[in-house]
């Protein structure tokens, strides 16, 4: 049975309440019997609106050839479960990487069947590196206490998704994967919730509406009030 971890990367936002969408998905598998990672995946994913504006590019080291690439968010993710084969375990370094995947699942409808024996293996292996483990640890701390040096480049998916599972290689004794799936009621709950931003947004998009007529009709008024009166003839 084979590891996949994973690493996602994101358009980023401006302003609040804009949905977030993935840009990235790297991968690669580890067999957890030779410990070895043994096949890598990367793929860019193009946004709705099809653009991926350049502070997201840098942030992540993408090229104008990698946005050329990327491929709508329904054909990324049938290429990357094509890839992961039958019988997985999934990980990544925190949760917040499963929640956006699922929340853009329902978003664009697409199945949740293959997001299954999720582990999340951040708050493992912070607990085995230092003693105080409240505080999230990230990736490139956690490398270090390890004495483990990084490869890649960091906010790249594809690198951080194999330095993440260089790092589970090492602990990988102390570390218990677990089998699970996404719930019926855990989908019900993320519906919800995309129910109440959408609601939230109509709410702060037709204030800003209104805001914006009611600036519109004082300019109108003031331009009147300072226009010259007309002499007769």
């Amino acid at each position: 049975m084979n590891a996949v971890v994973f690493d996602l990367e994101l358009i980023k936002r401006f302003r609040k309440g804009q949905p977030s969408e993935i840009v990235e998905i790297g991968a690669c598998k580890v067999d957890l019997d030779s410990r070895q990672i043994i096949d890598h995946f990367q793929i860019y994913i193009s946004p709705r609106k099809g653009y991926i504006a350049k502070s997201t590019r840098n942030f992540i080291n993408m090229s104008k050839k990698d946005m050329e690439s990327a491929v709508p968010f329904r054909e990324g993710i049938r290429q990357f479960v094509e890839w992961l084969g039958d019988d997985y375990y999934l990980c990544s370094w925190g949760k917040d990487d499963r929640i956006h995947l699922i929340d853009e699942c329902i978003r664009k409808k697409v199945g949740l069947s293959w997001l299954r024996n999720y582990n999340d293996i951040q708050q493992q292996i912070g607990a085995l590196l230092r003693e105080d483990n409240r505080n999230q640890l990230g990736l490139k701390n956690a490398l270090e206490l390890a004495h483990i040096e990084p490869t890649g480049l960091a906010h790249r998916g594809i690198d951080d998704a194999i330095n993440t599972a260089r790092l589970m290689i090492h602990l990988l004794d102390r570390i218990q994967l677990q089998r699970n799936e996404v719930t019926d009621k855990e989908i019900a709950r993320f519906k919800l919730r995309l129910q109440r931003r959408r609601q939230q947004r109509k709410q702060t998009l037709s204030k800003a509406k209104q805001k914006a007529r009611a600036s519109a009709g004082e300019s109108s008024t003031e331009q009147q009030e300072h226009e010259p009166a007309s002499e007769p003839n």
